[in-house]
C-alpha cells in the first residue's frame, strides 16, 4: 500500500540565509528624538554603503525615496519598535530583500516553543513532516528522514508554505533525500564580485569559479570573505532516496533557502510545485549593530541560480498555481491519489 508524506514547512527562520519576521511581541518604552532617529538613520546609511554585497543596488532611486520616507515621515517622538517597523514597511519597496530592522529590547514571547522539525502520522497512508524553521539542525532532519526510509511512505509532500528561509544544513539533507545526483544550487556573489564587475558573471565566469566545501554557517561565511564569489554544488552520493511521488507546496511567504531548493526540484523535475509564486527573497545576510536598541540586518551576498538567472525579487512560479489554503487539499485529492 502507497503512502503518503506531508511535510509542513510553517515557521520562519532569522538564521543566515533566511529572513525572520520583523513583528515583536511587545513594544520597547524607549523612545527616540529627532536628533535620535536622524543619528540612528545616518549609521544605518554608513553601515549599508559599507557593507551591502552590490553597492549598484544604492543608485536606484527607490533608494533615495526609501530614505526620503524614512526621514520625512518620522514624529517628533516614537519608540524604538515604532521606527523598526516603519522602516521595515519602507524598505519593502527596494529593489532587495534581506534588509530590516530589530528592536533588541523587544519582548520575546514567554509561549511554549513548538520544535523545528516534527513527524505526525496523520493515518495509515499519510505522514506529516512539520519543518517549523529551517534551523542548523541537520541531525534532527536526518533522524526524520530515516524514519520516513524506515516505515517506508512511498508519496510525499513537502509542504513549504510560510516558511521564509533558514541555514543550509538540513536543507542539505533533505535535498539529498530527494536525489542521488549532484545538486548544483547556485552561486554567491560578495561584495569583491562588484567592486570589480557591474553585472553578473557569464557562464564561463561561474565555471571559474571556486566551489563551496564547508556546508557550515562558519565555512560559508569564511568563503564569502575571501572569495568574489563560489558556487555551492553538493556531489552525487549513494545513498538510499525517496523514489516515490512528490509534490512541492509553495506561497508567497516561501522565502530564501525555501525558493533555492524549489527552483532546483522544479529544474530537475522531481515533483510538482502546487501553490503560489514564491516570496522572491534569495539573498544572504548579516546582523550589524545601529546603536544599543537596534541591529540592521543587510544582505552581504547576491545570489543566482547556476543558470545564471536572479530569485530575489524575482520568485519561483508553482508549475500548478492554486491559493495557498487550497494546495494541500489540491494536491491530495488530485495529483496523489491511489
Amino acid at each position: 500500500m502507497q503512502r503518503l508524506i506531508v511535510i509542513s514547512i510553517l515557521g520562519l527562520s532569522f538564521l543566515f540565509i533566511g529572513c525572520h519576521s520583523t513583528k515583536s511581541t511587545a513594544s520597547s518604552t524607549t523612545d527616540l528624538t529627532n536628533d535620535l532617529q536622524l543619528e540612528a538613520i545616518n549609521k544605518i546609511v554608513q553601515l549599508t554603503n559599507k557593507n551591502i554585497c552590490n553597492p549598484y543596488w544604492l543608485e536606484d532611486p527607490a533608494w533615495d525615496s526609501f530614505l526620503q520616507k524614512i526621514k520625512t515621515e518620522a514624529p517628533s517622538n516614537e519608540s524604538v519598535e515604532t521606527f523598526a517597523r516603519r522602516f521595515n514597511r519602507a524598505a519593502r519597496a527596494l529593489p532587495f530583500t534581506h534588509f530590516y530592522l530589530i528592536n533588541t529590547n523587544r519582548k520575546k514571547s514567554s509561549g511554549k516553543r513548538l520544535p523545528a522539525f516534527e513527524l505526525k502520522k496523520l493515518n495509515e497512508q499519510t505522514v506529516q513532516l512539520i519543518i517549523r524553521s529551517f534551523v542548523s539542525n541537520a541531525p534532527a532532519m536526518a533522524k526524520l528522514v530515516q524514519q520516513i526510509k524506515t516505515e517506508g511512505y512511498e508519496k510525499l509532500i513537502i509542504d513549504l508554505r510560510n516558511n521564509t528561509g533558514g541555514t543550509l544544513d538540513a536543507a542539505v539533507v533533505l535535498g539529498q533525500f530527494l536525489t542521488a545526483d549532484a545538486i548544483d544550487a547556485g552561486v554567491y556573489l560578495s561584495r569583491q564580485w562588484y567592486q570589480e564587475h557591474d553585472k553578473h558573471p557569464s557562464s564561463a565566469q561561474i565555471n571559474g569559479l571556486k566551489y563551496l566545501q564547508d556546508m557550515s554557517a562558519q565555512g560559508f561565511y569564511k568563503l564569502l570573505r575571501k572569495e568574489k564569489g563560489f558556487r555551492m554544488v553538493l556531489p552525487p552520493h549513494q545513498e538510499e532516496v525517496f523514489g516515490g511521488e512528490v509534490v512541492v507546496l509553495t506561497n508567497n511567504n516561501t522565502g530564501s533557502t525555501c525558493e533555492a531548493l524549489v527552483h532546483h526540484l522544479k529544474k530537475i523535475k522531481k515533483g510538482t510545485i502546487v501553490g503560489e509564486k514564491t516570496a522572491g527573497a534569495m539573498l544572504t545576510g548579516s546582523f550589524f549593530k545601529v546603536n544599543e536598541d537596534l541591529k540592521l540586518f543587510i544582505p552581504v551576498a547576491d545570489y543566482i541560480t547556476a543558470e545564471g538567472n536572479r530569485i530575489d525579487k524575482v520568485g519561483v512560479l508553482p508549475d500548478i498555481e492554486v491559493p495557498s489554503k487550497e494546495a494541500l487539499q489540491y494536491a491530495m485529492t488530485n495529483l496523489l491519489q491511489d
